[in-house]
């Protein structure tokens, strides 16, 4: 699946980038875009998704982390991932404070199951489920 990029939904705008939309639980109407982020390592996605998507976050493990410089709380819990037309569970982490509206993917939970080709100077990308 080839993938242009875009702007990231923030009211100042910016650069076009390599946005993915992500489905969490067992609600696929509901999607948050999500920056295909090859440096990171977690999934992070905001909290108030988990609580929109069904996602139970009893048993989470809590982690404190900086992200762009800003520090939060993640609640990380293994969880059913939608994009790219392919369905996988991995572990996600919920986060609050989340000052962005788009989530982050990163090597755990999303670029362990895609192989995603970034082709900058055409402002796009390719994300082929490994399977």
């Amino acid at each position: 699946m080839i993938v242009g990029y875009t702007d990231l939904p923030e009211p100042a705008g910016s650069s076009p980038r390599p946005l993915l939309d992500l489905a969490v639980g067992d609600v696929d109407d509901l999607v948050v875009p999500c920056l295909v982020d090859s440096g990171a390592v977690h999934t992070l996605l905001p909290r108030w998704l988990a609580v929109s998507a069904g996602v139970a976050l009893d048993g989470a493990q809590r982690r404190a982390l900086a992200v762009a410089g800003a520090g939060t709380d993640a609640a990380f819990i293994t969880c059913r991932l939608a994009a790219a037309g392919h369905t996988w569970e991995a572990p996600v982490g919920f986060a609050d404070p989340w000052p962005y509206s788009w989530g982050l993917l990163g090597h755990e939970a999303f670029f362990r199951f895609f192989t995603v080709t970034f082709r900058g100077a055409d402002l796009e990308f390719e994300v082929d489920p490994i399977v």
